[in-house]
């Protein structure tokens, strides 16, 4: 008769489906066999999740150790001190070298300080590499881009490039189980430009046509609620950014002809300048005009560079996070697929040791064989739950931190392009403040008598327009505070083009500081 219990090498030794049925002592009543054997199967098909409740949950410290409060006292400080870029101009773009010092207490590494270490970015593309084939439970933190839209040969790329890998270094020092990895120990302490992955990967992940086409398939049922809903949304996420980097290069472009265009126009006012048919007073202002156009447009060219520089990058970062994101996640479905396939073949296992044992002529060969192959079959399955588990647990720990540097992050990146495009705005509305007066005084009337202020005939030429770009703020939003008032936007890198005196401007600035009227307002108003 066959056993009625699955065979599993991990419990007691009389569950073996080829051992003998033991001789139990009768104690208590007798009863049939037929009524046992009826409650028996009435309580198994009463409630058949009951083989998933009883099993144990494992807790956190035995599943990630890592994560256990005792774990936490290993520490990985990095800071990134320099940047050096050399060779032709495709190797400095593409491949700079960092260096930074580390300070640690990992017993991986051979010492605690290492001061002055340089690393090339294909150095980091191979650490990056071996980690997140590595360690399947986490996610590894994406590069940053080896240079941004700034320019290689500006201060504000080295700036922000430091400022991207410091903060790469702070992510993977705050993740537990990468700082255990030993590749880690050898990415730092290994010479300069000579790193490549020591470790082997034990289960390297699906890749190429089989990747490409398991990916076609309905994924499996997930029990984890979370985590099924969560890789849909780093997707769309990844797609959108993609989407927004499209439109946001196509606007750059647009904005770089309008700045050529711009400038193309203020040279032919220059041009119209020296026509002697003009007046002399027009001729002045002709000149000025189309310097201030050329400034205007050469405004507008940084201003796309600027689009592209901030958010721009930000975004290409994050379509990378996203796309590793989202590949852990996969190689977590094709887990579960396999995990189905162990499963599958465990039962088959069983069958044929079912099949074997109601025999009476086996070979002790084929039942060898069985039981081997009915073992490897279990501890297969056993070591993949377990496994799944561990990423499972992990990346919903994961998930949380994920979408808080996602959250951060994003919002970093639109207040920094906002901040610069108010700036520039600014700059550009305080250079075209500057010839509002000669426009004015092209017109007798003051260029004002199509408004309906004709009676106000001349103008006083000692009279000074106010600026609205002052220390009050801006006098366009009616805002007194002067809290986000940059300095910059009134003396301009433009103004030597438009032969701008800064005196003067630090002349009307001083004037109109503080007036009698705003002086008023200050002492009547908390500025709390």
């Amino acid at each position: 008769m066959a056993s009625a219990v699955p065979y599993d090498p991990y419990d007691d030794i009389d569950n073996n489906p080829f051992s003998e049925p033991a001789q139990t002592a009768e104690i208590g009543p007798e009863t049939h066999p037929a009524e046992n054997q009826g409650q028996i199967e009435q309580a198994k098909t009463s409630n058949p999740e009951n083989e998933n409740k009883d099993e144990p949950q494992q807790p956190i410290s035995e599943l990630l150790p890592e994560r256990h409060s005792q774990a936490k006292k290993f520490q990985l400080m990095v800071k990134v001190t320099g940047l050096e870029r050399v060779g032709t101009y495709t190797y400095k773009k593409d491949n700079p070298t960092v260096q930074f010092d580390v300070s640690t207490n990992l017993p991986t590494f051979r010492k605690q300080q290492h001061r002055n270490v340089k690393k090339t970015m294909t150095e980091f593309q191979n650490l990056f590499s071996f980690l997140n084939g590595a360690t399947p439970e986490t996610f590894v933190p994406a590069l940053p881009l080896p240079s941004t839209n700034y320019g290689i040969s500006n201060s504000e790329d080295y700036n922000k490039t430091l400022k991207n890998f410091q903060e790469w270094f702070d992510r993977i020092s705050a993740d537990p189980l990468l700082l255990r990895s030993a590749e880690l120990a050898f990415f730092i302490e290994s010479d300069f430009n000579t790193y490549t992955p020591v470790g082997k990967l034990k289960n390297t992940p699906v890749t190429g046509l089989k990747r490409k086409t398991l990916k076609q398939l309905t994924p499996p049922y997930d029990e984890c609620l979370e985590l099924a809903e969560f890789r849909p949304l780093v997707k769309s996420i990844h797609h959108l950014s993609k989407d927004i980097q499209v439109k946001l290069l196509k606007l750059c472009k647009i904005r770089k002809t309008l700045s050529q265009d711009e400038n193309a126009v203020g040279q032919g006012f220059k041009e119209l300048a020296q026509d002697s048919s003009h007046a002399k007073s027009h001729g002045k202002f002709y000149l000025k005009f189309g310097k201030t156009l050329t400034a205007v447009g050469d405004i507008d060219s940084v201003m796309a560079t600027l689009d592209a520089a901030t958010l721009y990058d930000g975004l290409e970062w994050i379509g990378e996070e996203t796309y590793t994101v989202k590949e852990a996640l996969t190689n977590r479905h094709f887990l579960m697929r396999e995990l189905l396939q162990a499963q599958q073949n465990s039962k088959f296992r069983q069958e044929q040791a079912r099949k074997l044992r109601a025999k009476r002529d086996v070979s002790p060969l084929k039942v060898d064989d069985a039981i081997r192959a009915l073992k490897t079959a279990t501890t297969a399955e056993h070591e993949l739950t377990l496994k799944l588990r561990r990423i499972t647990m992990n990346m919903l720990l994961q998930k949380q931190e994920w979408l808080e540097w996602f959250n951060t992050f994003l919002i970093n990146c639109i207040k920094e392009y906002t901040m610069r495009k108010i700036e520039y705005e600014r700059k550009k509305l305080s250079l075209l403040e500057r010839i509002r007066s000669d426009v004015r005084a092209v017109d007798e009337s003051g260029g004002l008598s199509r408004l309906g202020r004709g009676t106000r005939t001349g103008r006083d030429a000692s009279a000074v327009i106010k600026p609205s770009q002052t220390s009050q703020g801006d006098s366009w939003t009616s805002d007194p505070r002067s809290h986000a008032f940059e300095p910059s936007v009134l003396k301009t890198e433009f103004d030597a083009s438009i032969d701008t005196e800064p005196e003067d401007v630090s002349v009307a600035e001083d004037r109109y500081a503080l007036d009698a009227k705003s002086a008023a307002h200050l002492l009547g108003t908390s500025t709390f």
